[in-house]
């Protein structure tokens, strides 16, 4: 039973050598590790081992871990009888092969599987019973992808125990449980961790025209890109203004925008390339939100409404209001009257304060978890009519609202 062999040869069957050394093996005593009690009970079905391990798993068994099944095939190769893997981490443009058949019972085409070398349907397989797909174990938690604003861990399994077949459903689930780790604020911005993530290549080339290396200042796509394209590490270029993807995808926990508004207290993080909603509690896909007192999974009950109004001061002049909104929810402020709103958080403004009013600004960016966003609204002729001031809340830190009237 030869580990290599030639091609068209179907090298995974025995020889009488091997039976006889195989037998002689046993007879001797020496097969003692085989005699202890399985760790399942019942008896095996008689279903083929490409069931099991498919082409992936067998790459892996023969090229190493990272290895994987060939994206392409060669015509002139019939696809059961050389095992063919892309062997490098993301070189998909080059196959190693093996010349050994693939396991019998590997999907080889659609509702056609391997034996002995050939490509057959389920009735040349010898299999009339369907066979329903079956969830592996879990895997063990992957380590937090950040150690500060919301890294995130995964767990997950396949649906090879066996792979369904001839006919069969696929597994019923989702194949990955994820949730938010350390999530604890950070120094930097969650913008400011994607921007580093986009400066951390300024250092390597883009050709733009073959053989002519360009290099450019990256900075986060925000705004101009969302969901799961935003994911795929999607920078802008400072001064061109075009968006190139530098990698693969961003770190697990990037934040993202979703294609669509999320509720209130989900959090919207990159995983493996996809922008994914986790809920309120940090899980992935639970659906849990905030109610409108900022109570994940409540119920409203838990806080009461609270409004009130101001009008006076003087024409032409800056009326200045500190705010006691510290721990408050979803407060929110409306300018009705041809004024100037400005916004100091500590010592600096983050909404005008230039003496011009401000266009709309969401501080610190629609990627951070509870930012500010401020609005003007316009008339038919351009004019200021409206002034909104949205914070989601809780805030952490007083705010001192300036008014300039006209």
């Amino acid at each position: 039973m030869a580990s290599d062999g030639g091609y068209n040869s179907v090298d995974l069957t025995w020889s009488q050598c091997s039976r006889q050394q195989l037998l002689t093996f046993f007879s001797e005593g020496k097969a003692k590790c085989v005699t202890d009690l399985p760790a399942l009970g019942g008896s095996l079905q008689d279903w083929k081992p490409g069931l099991y391990y498919g082409v992936d798993d067998q790459c892996r068994i023969a090229f190493g871990s990272t290895a994987r099944a060939c994206s392409f095939t060669n015509p002139d190769l019939p696809v059961c009888r050389v095992l063919s893997c892309h062997v490098n981490p993301g070189d998909d443009s080059s196959c190693k092969r093996l010349l050994v058949p693939l396991l019998d019972g590997t999907e080889c085409a659609p509702n056609q599987w391997c034996l002995k070398g050939r490509c057959v349907s389920p009735d040349q397989l010898g299999s009339s019973v369907v066979v329903h797909g079956s969830w592996s174990s879990w895997s063990e938690f992957s380590p937090c992808s950040r150690t500060c604003g919301g890294g995130v861990t995964f767990r997950t399994r396949q649906c090879n125990n066996p792979r369904p077949a001839f006919g069969g459903n696929d597994c019923e689930g989702r194949d990955i449980e994820a949730e938010l780790c350390h999530q604890q604020p950070c120094d930097l911005t969650q913008l400011d961790f994607m921007a580093q993530q986009c400066s951390q290549t300024d250092s390597d080339p883009l050709y733009l025209l073959t053989n002519t290396a360009s290099f450019y200042t990256w900075i986060p796509a925000v705004g101009f890109v969302k969901g799961d394209e935003q994911c795929r590490y999607m920078c802008q270029s400072k001064g061109e203004n075009f968006i190139v993807s530098r990698g693969s995808q961003f770190v697990d926990g990037t934040r993202c925008e979703p294609d669509s508004p999320a509720a209130f207290g989900s959090v919207a993080a990159c995983l493996r390339g996809k922008c994914q909603l986790f809920g309120c509690d940090g899980v992935l896909h639970s659906a849990k939100v905030r109610d409108i007192c900022g109570v994940c999974g409540g119920d409203g009950s838990s806080c009461s409404l609270t409004s009130n109004s101001y009008s006076g001061g003087q024409a032409r002049g800056r009326q200045s209001t500190k705010f006691s909104l510290v721990h408050k929810c979803n407060s929110g402020i409306h300018s009705m009257s041809p004024s100037s709103l400005s916004v100091l958080a500590g010592d600096q403004y983050i909404v005008s304060g230039t003496g011009s009013m401000a266009m709309n600004v969401t501080h610190p960016s629609t990627l951070d978890d509870d930012h500010l966003e401020y609005r003007l609204f316009l008339t038919p002729d351009l004019l200021p009519q409206m002034e909104e001031l949205l914070l989601p809340g809780p805030l952490e830190q007083e705010i001192n609202i300036q008014v300039r009237t006209a």
